[in-house]
């Protein structure tokens, strides 16, 4: 009698921990995702400030995808990296310097579509062709998404 109960008490307790195993793969799976977003977008916000102090239009667009969209604290949508480009090409040739800044990340989660949602802070210190320093800060959001070609690649970036 003891042999049919273990059988019958080992397939209860499979069947008992069936959800949990299904929950282990896409949690396996955030985790190699999110491991493998953060070298690029480590790399992303480390060359920031650098293609700022530059005034590299490209340089600061080449983290977004063909489609990614930039959203600006007052609302403004640029949409295409193209755009994003010229939009930042535009923001630089007003600047006489940029004196510092950063953008710091301050996490990240993996959603259930496979974006990358990471936050952060971030801004500069600049001075403008009349002699003007400003000084921008605040949060931001960006979306990232992995590509066919396998890079990860900003679909969104929301400054506030």
């Amino acid at each position: 009698m003891r042999r049919r109960i273990f059988p019958s008490l080992l397939g209860a307790a499979a069947l008992a921990f069936t959800p949990l195993l299904a929950m282990a793969a896409p949690n396996d799976l955030a985790a190699k995702d999110l491991a493998e977003a953060r070298p690029a977008i480590d790399k992303a916000n480390a060359e920031w400030l650098p293609a700022m102090k530059a005034k590299d239009a490209e340089a600061l667009a080449a983290a977004y995808a063909e489609d990614g969209v930039f959203v600006l604290p007052d609302g403004r949508e640029i949409v295409g990296k193209a755009a994003i480009a010229d939009f930042y090409r535009g923001r630089v040739a007003g600047l006489a310097q940029v004196l510092g800044g950063g953008i710091h990340h301050d996490g990240m989660t993996r959603a259930r579509d496979g974006l990358i949602y990471e936050w952060g802070h971030g801004g500069a210190t600049t001075i403008d062709q009349a002699g003007k320093p400003t000084t921008t800060n605040g949060p931001y959001l960006t979306v990232w998404k992995r590509g066919a070609d396998g890079r990860w690649a900003i679909v969104r970036n929301l400054v506030f």
